[in-house]
Order: C-alpha cells, then structure tokens, then sequence
C-alpha cells in the first residue's frame, strides 16, 4: 500500500479530520490532503510524528512506497553538511583572493603576479564547487574549464620554456578530459 493510502486510512481508524490531523502534526490541511492524494509527502520529522499518534511503525507506513523509500533516501543529507560548508568556504576565499589580487596588481594576463593570484583563486573555487550538493555538471566543468584555460595563460605569463609550456598544455588537457570523464559519469 503506498503512503497516501495509509495515511488516509490511519487518520479514519483514528476519527480525525483532515484538520485535526493537521493540527496535531503542526502542519496546514491542505498539506494533509496532497499527502492523501499523493501529491506530496511528509518529511522524516512529520512521518515520525504521524508513526507517534496512530501507533504503527516506520517500517509499516514507509515500505510499500518505493517512491518514498526513494525520496527519504535521497533527502537523507538534505540539510548543509561538513562538505558543503567546507566547499563554499572555498568558493568564498577564492573569490575574495582574486579579488585581493585584482586590488594589489595590474590588472595584465601577462603579469604572473596577477596571473597567480588569478589561478589560485579559480582553483580554490574549482576545487569548492563539486563539495556543494546539488550543482549542476555544467557548473563543475565550467570551472574546471576556466581553472585549465587560466593555468594555460599562466603558464605563459611566467615566460616558462616552449617545451615546457607545451607539456604543461598537454598534461592539463589529460587532466581536463579525465576529470571530465569522472564528472559526467561517462565511462
């Protein structure tokens, strides 16, 4: 039996009232009635609470539901966690370092003062982004994609070799299409 169903049921065993119910979990009726069509689902607190006063299990309520066994696995880290925290922190030092060495160097793609500081910063975001839960791919590779583009023009702003440059360049592209790969899940 899915959830809607059993919620209706348990609120009629009980004599409740769209209302009532709703009064007792803390929530309006009309969240009751998408629960009971199937329209929505309560959160893990709501679902406790409802296990609470009509006496049946989690376990009774849930399983059934794939749907819903789904969406409470996949809400299960919904709320921001160490590694997000930890991803926008970086994202915000990295802007705040280039803008730090926007503020303290020319402006110039060939001042490799300017440039490392530029390179640092979209790294430090680059590396920030994918610990962020839920961004989108295209995100991710866009940074890392500017990440390579400005690690390229650094490259040449420090005046390396010719050779050197070029595996620079080479190694990076190898990293680019690897991590590429490793992001879009395409094996």
């Amino acid at each position: 039996m899915d959830l809607s169903s059993r919620i209706k049921e348990e609120r009629n065993k009980l004599n409740l009232s769209q209302d009532a119910l709703a009064s007792k979990l803390h929530v309006s009726r009309q969240a009751i009635s998408k629960w009971e069509r199937g329209q929505s689902y309560p959160d893990l607190e709501k679902l406790i609470e409802f296990s609470d006063i009509s006496g049946i299990t989690l376990d009774e309520l849930v399983k059934g539901d794939k749907k819903l066994e789904r969406k409470l696995v996949n809400d299960g880290g919904n709320g921001m966690r160490g590694r997000s925290i930890f991803g926008y922190v970086l994202i915000v030092v990295g802007i705040l370092t280039g803008f730090w060495g926007g503020s303290m160097y020319p402006v110039d793609f060939m001042n490799e003062d300017f440039m490392s500081m530029l390179t640092g910063a979209s790294l430090l975001i680059t590396l920030g982004v994918p610990l962020v839960k839920d961004i989108p791919k295209w995100l991710v590779l866009g940074a890392l994609y500017l990440t390579l583009l400005l690690s390229v023009v650094f490259m040449v702003s420090v005046k390396m070799g010719l050779w050197v440059t070029l595996m620079g360049v080479v190694v990076l592209i190898g990293l680019g299409w690897w991590l590429t790969i490793k992001i879009t899940d395409k094996l």
